[in-house]
């Protein structure tokens, strides 16, 4: 019996971290995130480096010093994580 041979493509996987419906889901989660911290977080959307995978990633960081303040004082991101689970 013959044995079946795979060929990976390393293009597809890059191109399947970037399809439109996964970044759409990544920045609505990073946007839930943003607003249940409140007033000063900002997110930021990008495709990571291609070594090999080139992940997209989202990030939620305080915009403003008062903002940041709160959230080493509070932990306000490490709360407001939950809200990034889905529906």
């Amino acid at each position: 019996m013959l044995t079946p041979k795979m060929k990976w493509d390393n293009n597809a996987h890059y191109d399947l971290r970037r399809m439109r419906g996964l970044v759409r889901d990544l920045e609505a989660r990073g946007r839930r995130v943003a607003a249940a911290a409140g007033d000063g977080f900002a997110t930021t959307s990008a495709q990571g480096a291609r070594r090999p995978e080139g992940r997209w990633r989202v990030t939620v960081f305080p915009a403003t010093a008062k903002a940041a303040r709160r959230n080493a004082r509070d932990n306000t991101l490490v709360k407001a994580l939950n809200s990034a689970r889905g529906r």
